[in-house]
């Protein structure tokens, strides 16, 4: 008995040890198939195509995060024209917060007159017939601003930094407060560049965009080979 005990203890052990060896092997094949497939994703076309993916999906991810966080539904907006220098630059990114109102003085991000979001400076506060202004702005009258808020609850009248009038003395119209995203809390200098050439590049001269993908995909292997 002890030796027929013996005997299957051995084979049990060697069939173990073989099950050990098998798992071990297929161990390490699953590891080099996932190596292989993250090298074919890190090389060439694939690889260019993969971080762009890889970047879209990383900023909506951000993007959706940010607005449930600052209570807007535009948290994080870039800037691209000249109408807020010194204060903002073309490529600056700011940041935005929502809320229930603003007061003056506030870097405010609307849905106006331009297909984008304006990101402009409210000077004035009108709320009928209240009205409020920035000490030493008097472009518009009181009056003026009172009739416009007639019947549209609060609106604010907004104007660029570096323009030499207000957008409303242009003939915009008011900016009423439930089309404001928010105001601006924050700001990282030229950062939003990366999202103006993509813009440029790809949405308004696809024909570049895919330009710049073949030079960067030809230099990469040219790089790739050299090295």
């Amino acid at each position: 008995m002890k030796a027929l005990a013996g005997r299957k203890y051995k084979k049990n052990y060697w069939e173990n040890g073989k099950k050990r060896k098998k798992a071990k092997k297929t161990g390490t094949g699953r590891r080099k198939n996932i190596k292989k497939v993250w090298d074919t994703l890190n090389t060439g076309w694939i690889g260019i195509v993969f971080y762009c993916f890889l970047g879209i999906l990383v900023a909506f991810s951000v993007h959706q995060a940010s607005g449930l966080i600052l209570n807007t539904e535009l948290p994080i907006v870039t800037v691209s024209s000249k109408s807020m220098v010194p204060t903002l630059n073309v490529g600056d990114i700011v940041i935005i917060k929502g809320q229930e109102t603003y007061e003056l003085g506030d870097i405010i991000v609307f849905a106006g007159w331009e297909t984008e979001p304006i990101i402009h400076r409210a000077v004035a506060i009108g709320n009928y017939p209240d009205v409020e202004k920035l000490e030493g702005w008097n472009e518009l009258t009181d009056k003026y601003i009172g009739e416009m808020a007639y019947g549209k609850g609060k609106i604010y009248i907004t104007k660029g930094d570096n323009n030499l009038r207000c957008d409303q003395c242009a003939g915009r119209f008011p900016v009423e407060e439930k089309r404001v995203y928010g105001k601006a809390v924050g700001r990282i200098p030229y950062l939003g560049w990366v999202k103006i050439l993509a813009v440029e590049w790809f949405i308004r001269d696809p024909v570049l965009g895919i330009a710049i993908l073949i030079i960067l995909g030809v230099t990469y292997s040219i790089y790739k080979k050299i090295r």
